[in-house]
């Protein structure tokens, strides 16, 4: 008999983005390994992204129960509000009054994020349907991390083995100290997030920097399982361009001046990059960045192709010349591993990566060499290896072979969760 096991998750189809997608593709390889998932999900969310495509991956075998949850700010039809509530916050010097006001309130008020109302109707809901369904573990993923409370309730009523995935830090996150906090506001986060992470079983973490920051505060025992590819390489021709493919959104405090100055330098020296030049960015980019494209002279290079279904990324991976993976120059943004990484990796394309210092990105690229990383301050190396690639480009050399790669692969990192929940469930 299947162990069963409730996830609780606010992204699933069709929600687009990174953040459906390792639970959606974990979910199906855990069936393979005894372990059968339900999923409990909002039947009314407001996703940034939609992806219907990805309804197509959900596996038949998986049980999915919808209940209705109330976001305050989902009445707001306004783009600026859609980027606050996710989390991206505009510079002091470019905020409204109104986005202040925004600020505050869900920085202050909904603690600790705006979903904070679907909590005490899921424990109503939940704690009958894990008696009533023999639920033998629940496990809760963040952010958005007031769905941690759920588990934590949970666990209080029924002593139900639970996991806490954090896909993100809770106080750590990137944009936690931009919410305008005041004292009472950030000691009650902080205690929410030590009371989560003392209460689970187990703490799951998709990052060392993170396995190593919540390990020296908390007894509870942390895993790290790390987010994944599975796609399938297909032969594909590579584009005629010197082509560089930013995958994802592009905010503001992840503007890479570097490699748009160094870009124009190398295109100035000749006209041949400059003709053979295409940036293509597929998600949403700031207005800042295509601002300072347009000063660097590169605007007739740029591509902008906004959002595209997932399935439709990946062959824009595989013929792209260069990926392009970019992070904000901060301490917090150092324990961020995106998702895309492991797609970009498993494409076999070369990977310029710009990002902190002391950041795991770094380690992963230079483990697997699957590219070169970059501080912000290193322009005069990132000109090099451009300068380096396009001559491999121009003599149709510009290739890489990645190693080590198959521990990414979500097969594999499903067979690592699957074991520590029969473990615990035993």
């Amino acid at each position: 008999m299947k162990t069963k096991a409730l996830i609780i998750t606010y992204y699933w189809p069709p929600s687009g983005g990174p953040g459906v997608q390792r639970w959606l593709k974990l979910s199906n390889y855990l069936l393979e390994n005894n372990i059968k998932p339900v999923i409990y999900t909002p039947s009314n969310p407001k996703y940034p992204f939609l992806d219907n495509s990805l309804l197509n991956d959900i596996n038949p075998e998986i049980e999915v129960i919808k209940k209705p949850i109330f976001e305050p700010f989902s009445f707001l039809n306004n783009k600026r509000v859609d980027r606050i509530r996710k989390g991206g916050i505009p510079k002091n010097k470019d905020q409204s009054l109104f986005d202040k006001f925004l600020i505050y309130l869900r920085g202050n008020l909904l603690i600790p994020d705006s979903r904070i109302f679907w909590i005490k109707p899921s424990v109503n809901f939940l704690s009958k349907y894990v008696l009533k369904k023999d639920v033998d573990i629940i496990i809760t993923t963040g952010p958005p991390h007031s769905l941690h409370l759920i588990g934590l309730y949970l666990k209080s009523k029924l002593n139900i083995t639970w996991f806490a995935d954090f896909r993100d830090p809770w106080t750590g996150i990137n944009y936690h100290n931009k919410l305008k906090l005041n004292l009472y506001s950030k000691n009650k986060h902080l205690k929410l997030e030590k009371k989560v992470l003392n209460s689970c079983d187990r703490i799951i973490v998709t990052s060392n920097k993170l396995l190593n920051e919540y390990s020296k505060i908390t007894r509870t025992p942390v895993s790290l399982i790390t987010n994944g590819f599975d796609f399938i390489k297909k032969e594909t021709t590579l584009d005629n361009k010197f082509s560089i493919t930013h995958i994802g959104s592009l905010l503001t405090e992840r503007n890479p001046k570097i490699l748009w100055k160094a870009l124009r330098k190398i295109a100035l020296k000749g006209k041949n990059l400059k003709n053979d030049l295409v940036i293509n960015f597929i998600g949403e980019v700031s207005s800042n960045i295509k601002e300072d494209i347009k000063n660097n002279c590169l605007e007739k290079n740029a591509v902008y192709h906004n959002y595209i279904e997932y399935n439709d990324t990946i062959p824009n991976l595989l013929k792209s010349q260069i990926l392009l993976l970019i992070e904000a120059d901060n301490d917090e943004s150092s324990f961020v591993i995106p998702a895309k990484i492991f797609e970009y990796i498993n494409s076999s394309r070369p990977i310029i990566a710009i990002g902190p210092k002391d950041s795991e990105i770094k380690q992963i690229i230079n483990k697997t060499k699957s590219g070169k990383y970059f501080l912000y301050d290193e322009y005069e190396k990132l000109l090099k290896y451009i300068e380096d690639s396009y001559q491999l480009y121009k003599i149709k050399k510009l290739k890489i072979k990645p190693i080590n790669i198959d521990q990414y692969h979500r097969k594999n990192l499903a067979k690592k969760l699957s074991d520590l929940i029969l473990r615990e469930t035993d």
